[in-house]
């Protein structure tokens, strides 16, 4: 990866002052229980709490929607759930191996859903397939659910207060800890900014499911000029893959 990538990845992770904390240090009361963290809230453990099946984590749909600001409704006669949000709107036929977004676009659910204690509950990948980032890692019990550019917040936190290798343990994959050292990581971060100014926001960023991917491109305002990324993340919600262009400045 040359200098010009690296500065561009860097400028895309401070979008925000957002989610800094990580939730793997958090202390829980009992270690056997799966913890979910949805966009940097815990959803509460009660009677519909999260459980482990095979491979994935079972989430009770209701309650991690409305953490996520979705409402959500089953019509028992068609067997159908539909989730409203604020730009989105999901719906799925029990049984399907699709999940239709916005009345038009399917994308691919093969897994299947449950009915415990008369609760729907939907398996992780449920929320991957509509345009989440997700991640579970099974050692520590611990899921996380996060909105594209809640994702972009909590990487800026870190960032932001000179947490380079929390960041990295968090969201580099093996293949990005290979390219980008933590040292390599501050020195550019430096660099850019002593070049590219002030930040001054995020002018637009948008999101695309690519299979097993996630697409998150933005364009990024500073004092001195803008700048475009793309990063891929994989469906352990880990960057992959950068692509950026840095204006001459």
């Amino acid at each position: 990866m040359n200098k010009i990538a690296v500065v561009v990845v860097l400028s895309v992770l401070l979008l925000v002052n957002g989610f800094g904390g990580t939730t793997s240090s958090t202390a829980w009361a009992d270690a056997s229980e799966v913890k979910v963290v949805l966009n940097g809230q815990v959803l509460k453990s009660d009677q519909y709490s999260a459980y482990p099946n095979g491979s994935t984590v079972m989430l009770p749909l209701r309650e991690a929607s409305s953490v996520l600001k979705y409402q959500t409704t089953y019509q028992k006669s068609t067997d159908t759930i539909t989730l409203n949000g604020v730009k989105q709107k999901i719906e799925y036929k029990v049984g399907n191996d699709y999940i239709t977004i916005n009345d038009k676009e399917k994308r691919d659910f093969k897994d299947n859903v449950v009915f415990r204690k008369e609760h729907l509950y939907v398996p992780l990948s449920f929320f991957t397939s509509v345009g989440l980032v997700t991640s579970y890692n099974a050692e520590a019990n611990l899921v996380e659910v996060y909105a594209p550019e809640v994702t972009a917040s909590v990487i800026a936190g870190l960032l932001s207060t000179g947490q380079f290798q929390e960041l990295e343990n968090r969201f580099f994959s093996d293949e990005m800890k290979r390219s980008l050292s933590t040292t390599g990581l501050q020195k550019y971060w430096a660099d850019f900014t002593a070049r590219a100014g002030t930040y001054h926001g995020i002018k637009s960023t948008e999101s695309i499911q690519k299979e097993d991917q996630m697409s998150i491109q933005c364009v990024l305002g500073f004092a001195v000029t803008d700048a475009s990324l793309e990063f891929v993340l994989n469906k352990s919600g880990k960057i992959v893959e950068l692509k950026g262009n840095l204006p001459s400045i």
